[in-house]
């Protein structure tokens, strides 16, 4: 399960990573956070939440996922 947020007041629990970006769309542009959320803790470690990348919606209606791993990047793509 992921969590997308924006700040406090914006943000969701969804199941896939095509709802994440279904979510920015409908939100206003912006950086969105997500993270990975687990019912058992990560391997390693005590932890059932850890950051996994952002969303940047951009103005113009692109949406650039950007995963926190090294040099992978889907490049923006603009709205269906």
């Amino acid at each position: 399960m992921y969590r997308i947020s924006k700040n406090p007041d914006v943000g969701q629990l969804v199941d896939t990573e095509q709802a994440l970006e279904e979510f920015a769309r409908e939100n206003a542009p912006g950086r969105y956070r997500v993270d990975l959320h687990s019912l058992e803790p990560f391997e390693g470690s005590n932890a059932k939440a850890r950051g996994v990348g952002v969303i940047i919606h951009q103005p113009d209606g692109r949406i650039a996922v950007k995963p926190f791993f090294f040099g992978d990047h889907r490049a923006a793509e603009l709205p269906d």
